[in-house]
């Protein structure tokens, strides 16, 4: 592989990374590794690099197979992003029990290239992220019938495989629960259905059976993203119907908002904590990348493949953070 890499001019980690397939290398790259591969003879044996991976890693200890995570992009590779910490949480967690570990993007090959790649590293389990489609849902066009399967999320609608996601329900009602402490009943939602449809539901579900005047009450302070009319949000809090506004992230508010809203009386369910707020809900970014490999795990210890007769939902539970006002 040194010589390879002096071949493409490129660094032996780089060049690693390209035969396994990594997303943190680019398409050019790889193409440019892979036929400087083919003019030298070189030919990459996934088991062994399995094997030398995971002995590096666990200094030792047993190799239990190889599992592949497949990322809707690249950017899950940034580690200063809030995904970024739930993969590299997954990683921690897989080479902790004793997995290696192959990543894929879903923009980089075709379905039928990607599942004869799984094939040909000898995975065993497979941990999917994909993107949400414009109505908060996407299908995923792979055929994993041999593969135990573990999704990410609401967003992947078929296959229905077993999955591990936020708790949206709960994190609205601990909002909810720490925010009428100050603003009483003056507590409005302001939720987004293009985001995710069945998290949008549960947060809406929770603000009407949590809310502390009601449901009939909170029925007239939930607001959509999605036809916002800004000025009668702006006239409902002028009036006094709302002092405390939950929302999903700041990335959903509207251009000029903190212009008359304050930014002490916003609460948060899924930010970095660097935004000014009362309060944020953190979803546990890194529950989520560690309790995925582990009921990814269990999938394969069960010997299930495929989409399962019963799919299993596990819950994240997020937890309160005072914010920084």
């Amino acid at each position: 592989m040194r010589l390879l890499a002096e071949e493409c001019g490129l660094s032996v980690a780089t060049v690693s990374r390209a035969l396994r397939g990594s997303p943190l290398v680019t398409a050019r790259t790889r193409k440019l590794v892979e036929a400087a591969a083919h003019h030298l003879g070189y030919e990459f044996n996934p088991y062994v690099g399995q094997l030398m991976s995971s002995f590096r890693r666990s200094q030792g200890e047993t190799m239990q197979g190889n599992l592949a995570f497949i990322w809707c992009d690249v950017w899950m590779g940034r580690e200063d992003s809030q995904f970024g910490v739930m993969r590299g949480h997954a990683l921690r967690r897989a080479a902790e029990l004793g997995y290696s570990v192959s990543e894929f993007t879903l923009l980089d090959h075709t379905p039928t290239a990607m599942v004869r790649m799984l094939s040909s590293r000898g995975i065993r389990g497979v941990l999917i992220l994909s993107p949400a489609g414009s109505a908060g849902k996407s299908h995923l066009r792979l055929n994993l019938e041999d593969f135990a399967c573990v999704s990410i999320g609401w967003s992947l609608y078929s296959p229905a495989f077993h999955r591990v996601r936020f708790d949206h329900f709960q994190a609205t009602r601990l909002a909810i629960h720490h925010a009428k402490r100050r603003f009483g009943g003056r507590i409005a939602v302001l939720v987004d259905f293009r985001y995710d449809q069945r998290s949008d539901r549960s947060c809406r579900a929770a603000f009407l059976s949590h809310h502390p005047d009601g449901p009939a009450a909170a029925a007239g302070l939930i607001f959509d993203v999605a036809g916002l009319d800004v000025k009668k949000l702006r006239r409902a809090y002028e009036d006094g119907k709302f002092a405390g506004l939950i929302v999903l992230s700041r990335s959903g508010l509207p251009p000029g908002f903190f212009d008359w809203f304050p930014h002490e009386n916003m609460v948060y369910l899924d930010d970095d904590g660097d935004t000014p707020s009362f309060g944020r809900v953190d979803l546990r970014y890194d529950l989520l990348g560690r309790w995925s490999v582990d009921h990814l795990v269990g999938t394969i210890q069960r010997h299930e493949t495929g989409e399962p007769a019963v799919p299993m939902t596990i819950f994240v539970p997020p937890r309160w953070m005072a914010g920084n006002r």
